[in-house]
């Protein structure tokens, strides 16, 4: 069994490992970073750097999240460093069966690759994310630049 931190963005369940997970923050004032891709929120000072703050449903979806009282910041490790993922709302830490994981065939194809299983539970299909696989090559270049200034 393996437990994960479950959230909503854009309509959809998904779920992150608990152990890339650091913490679960509110949404607090951001710093907004110009000339970034539409899913770059902004940064905030976050211990002794800068994390990047990711709007996941911009990401998925090309829909903005709305900021609610419910809205949360997911603080994980992605390429080694902290990264911020704006949800609409975390439901739940839960564990699963591996019975329960369907692997994704798509893991070496563009799109969707991101997906590592589709987690079938009684309230429907939660996505299971791979947060490394998250951004496209341009992406990833575009996050690590803004985090080594």
């Amino acid at each position: 069994m393996e437990k994960f931190v479950v959230f909503n963005s854009g309509g959809q369940s998904f779920a992150v490992p608990i152990e890339v997970t650091e913490k679960i923050i509110h949404v607090e004032e951001l710093t907004k970073i110009p000339d970034t891709s539409d899913y770059v929120l902004g940064a905030i000072d976050y211990g002794d750097g800068i994390l990047p703050i990711i709007d996941l449903s911009e990401r998925f979806f090309q829909r903005k999240t709305e900021v609610t009282d419910e809205t949360k910041v997911i603080v994980v490790s992605w390429q080694e460093k902290k990264i911020g993922l704006a949800v609409d709302k975390v439901t739940t830490i839960r564990s699963f069966d591996n019975s329960d994981h369907e692997a994704s065939e798509k893991r070496n194809q563009e799109a969707a690759s991101y997906v590592m299983a589709f987690i079938r539970t009684e309230e429907g299909i939660i996505l299971q994310l791979d947060v490394n696989s998250i951004f496209s090559e341009y992406g990833e270049h575009e996050l690590l630049s803004l985090m080594n200034r």
